[in-house]
């Protein structure tokens, strides 16, 4: 007796209404919108964390320098007549692990300055702790303080995220030379640049790294420059 032949399975396959696919969409949309901004947070969090860590590292170049300078810390440039003006940065290189230690990833300066050369996105409180002149017209015969004639370390600024005081400087976008709060701007001069969440990050001569926002340590000061000067 043959048996009866299995009839085939005509299986109709579901498809997503209008109405299913607009409510996953808009969950999508939700999730984006909840889960985007903690990434750019979190990013931005990185970032300045990064930044902290090329300052520490700048801190400890300045150190090993200063050791090595009978305790002088860095000028704010040194002419040599071979091979140039070399900036603070460059004087304190081959202390450093890298040259990269000169950015911050915030930064809106350029990498570079008007000539070319490798810049660096932080300030130097050169006017208090050099003898550097406004107008650089001692750049050849200036010099720089000791560590111990710095009487606050831990409230006296010794380099901050800065760019130039000026838009459109001719000498660039830098600010690697830190106007302190009483000067009026000027070419080749920089002020704090505000990158993270409104705020600064400042290494102080004590070699600790700290962001604070710009009324807590340069504008409404008294004395103006109560976190630049050697007191």
């Amino acid at each position: 007796m043959s048996m009866p032949s299995a009839r085939p399975c005509i299986c109709r396959r579901h498809a997503f209404t209008l109405i299913e696919l607009l409510v996953v969409i808009a969950i999508i949309a939700i999730l984006a919108g909840i889960l985007f901004p903690v990434f750019a947070q979190a990013r931005a969090r990185a970032r300045q964390t990064a930044c902290a860590s090329n300052l520490r590292n700048l801190g400890a170049a300045f150190t090993m320098y200063a050791q090595d300078y009978d305790e002088q810390l860095p000028l704010a440039a040194y002419a040599d007549g071979r091979f140039g003006v070399f900036t603070w940065h460059e004087l304190t290189d081959p202390y450093a692990r890298n040259q990269a230690i000169w950015h911050c990833l915030e930064s809106r300066v350029r990498k570079s300055d008007a000539d070319g050369r490798v810049t660096t996105h932080f300030g130097y409180n050169v006017r208090y702790l050099t003898t550097m002149a406004p107008d650089f017209s001692n750049a050849a015969r200036h010099s720089a303080v000791s560590l111990a004639a710095v009487q606050s370390p831990t409230e006296t600024v010794l380099l901050a995220d800065a760019e130039s005081s000026i838009s459109a400087s001719w000498c660039g976008d830098d600010g690697k030379f830190l106007l302190p709060p009483s000067a009026a701007p000027a070419h080749c001069w920089g002020r704090p640049a505000l990158l993270h969440s409104l705020g600064t990050h400042i290494l102080w001569v004590d070699n600790h790294v700290k962001w604070v926002r710009d009324t807590q340590f340069y504008v409404r000061q008294t004395p103006p420059d109560r976190y630049f000067d050697l007191q």
